[in-house]
């Protein structure tokens, strides 16, 4: 339990000034000495790293891993944004589509085609829905309530391990 306190302490992430001044390519080779190195600790018995040594690569990893994060979250700002002015886009067109009964359009600048296209698609199986449609199959709630805590209770699980940064 020390020794976890101690790491705590110890730690010490990147100031504004530090952040700024990594380029990707540097925090790319951090990314890739460090893979390199837990490889060669665990491949490599002869030499083991220390737990000094470990707890240093750990710094940097967070430092790099923590600047990546953050621009992951900058690019996905803008790609959300993006993605809502191409679907009003999009809306756009395909209502002038529709209201013109255009099946394809031919774009001479890119040598392509916009289709027209329809599709069906099947709505999502939650909870609410599957224990309606069951209780109309089975001509009773109570035995669709069954089936739904039987399913519930035996379907696969996963597991799924993560970084979560929180800010303060």
């Amino acid at each position: 339990m020390s020794n976890q306190i101690e790491i705590s302490k110890q730690m010490v992430l990147p100031t504004a000034e530090r952040r700024d001044s990594i380029s990707p390519s540097e925090a790319n080779t951090t990314i890739t000495q460090a893979v390199a190195r837990a490889q060669t600790a665990t491949v490599d018995t002869t030499n083991p790293i220390t737990e000094e040594q470990e707890l240093q690569n750990l710094r940097q990893i967070i430092a790099t891993w923590r600047e990546i994060e953050s621009e992951v979250s900058t690019l996905n700002a803008e790609l959300r944004e993006k993605k809502k002015r191409m679907k009003a886009l999009e809306e756009m067109v395909l209502r002038i589509m529709k209201k013109y009964n255009i099946g394809a359009l031919d774009l001479k600048g890119s040598g392509g085609r916009l289709l027209y296209r329809r599709q069906t698609t099947k709505t999502a199986l939650n909870p609410k829905v599957l224990t309606g449609l069951l209780a109309t199959h089975l001509k009773s709630e109570t035995a669709a309530a069954e089936a739904i805590k039987y399913i519930g209770e035996h379907r696969e699980s996963r597991v799924r391990e993560s970084l979560l940064y929180e800010k303060d």
